[in-house]
């Protein structure tokens, strides 16, 4: 059986978190690495989750929300620093050439005075990327296919983010499925259909709610006001765990949590109670540089 990871750079949300970065995840599938997202932070935890940067010649995103892109200025310049000597290709939504132009022109600077100092040490090629905007579509549709692995997209529900983008990875006989940021659809519900992992964000909001009573609390109304308006795009714990009963999901792990909680005790154990009253499968809660192997059914 080949190998088929995924690696978790950022299991945080836009809330600040000690622990937990933004969103980023790296899909290792036999030798093709793809990273996904690369939100605050996420970038600094590639080497430490043992990914060498240059290894990465693929990079997609779900959508434009800035905990999920922050950190692609230092990705792409330790891909290139490490040895890069091909162009990174880049997928997305609507807005990614936007997003990827507006931060190579921010760089443009900073590009030629690292070719000035370093001169032919650093591959011309290796800090170019080459954007493929893909469309949004109601069912998983491919878009990647390399190397065996097979990458497919699906527009999810993070509405008024339009659009906004899942994605369904399929190697070697196993299937992985990435929410990105949505409340609960139907098109998620689908793509999840069978597979061996759900990577799904997860939205505790009886803990949220005591996020905003104790900003009320102390004066800091605008701030509570913003916390009333998560849920409308995020999905909850429960509905989490019953979308992947219902889509027959072998093992469901949750990430980009909201609100952040530590990686151990007994905020952790709160923000999953009841979770395994819904789903009867493994539920794990990702931590930043952890890699959980994508496995199939037992023969």
């Amino acid at each position: 059986m080949q190998q088929f990871d995924i690696v978790f750079l950022g299991t945080g949300s836009p809330l600040p978190s000690p622990d937990r970065c933004g969103a980023g995840h790296v899909l290792v599938a036999g030798d093709q690495h793809v990273l996904v997202d690369c939100g605050w932070g996420a970038a600094r935890k590639i080497l430490a989750a043992g990914v060498m940067p240059a290894a990465i010649d693929t990079a997609i995103f779900t959508h434009m929300h800035s905990d999920h892109i922050t950190d692609f200025p230092d990705f792409i310049f330790l891909r290139w620093t490490s040895g890069a000597r091909t162009p990174l290709r880049v997928y997305g939504p609507e807005g990614t050439g936007e997003m990827v132009e507006g931060f190579l022109h921010a760089l443009r600077r900073d590009i030629g005075f690292r070719i000035a100092h370093h001169g032919d040490k650093l591959h011309p090629d290796g800090i170019l990327v080459e954007v493929t905007e893909i469309s949004a579509t109601s069912r998983p549709t491919p878009f990647f296919d390399r190397g065996g692995l097979v990458l497919e997209r699906f527009e999810v529900d993070h509405f008024p983010v339009v659009p906004a983008l899942g994605y369904r990875a399929r190697f070697d006989g196993r299937t992985a499925v990435l929410s990105g940021d949505t409340a609960f659809c139907e098109a998620l519900l689908h793509a999840a259909e069978g597979a061996d992992m759900l990577v799904c964000e997860a939205l505790n909001t009886r803990l949220l709610e005591e996020r905003i009573r104790a900003l009320r609390a102390v004066g800091r109304d605008l701030q509570a006001s913003l916390f009333q308006d998560i849920p409308s795009y995020h999905i909850d714990v429960a509905d989490v765990a019953r979308l992947a009963a219902r889509a027959g999901v072998r093992q469901l792990v949750i990430d980009h949590l909201i609100p952040p909680v530590p990686n151990a005790g007994p905020e952790l154990d709160r923000f999953i109670s009841g979770m395994a009253d819904h789903f009867a499968g493994p539920i794990r809660v990702a931590r930043d540089t952890e890699r959980i192997p994508v496995t199939g059914a037992a023969p």
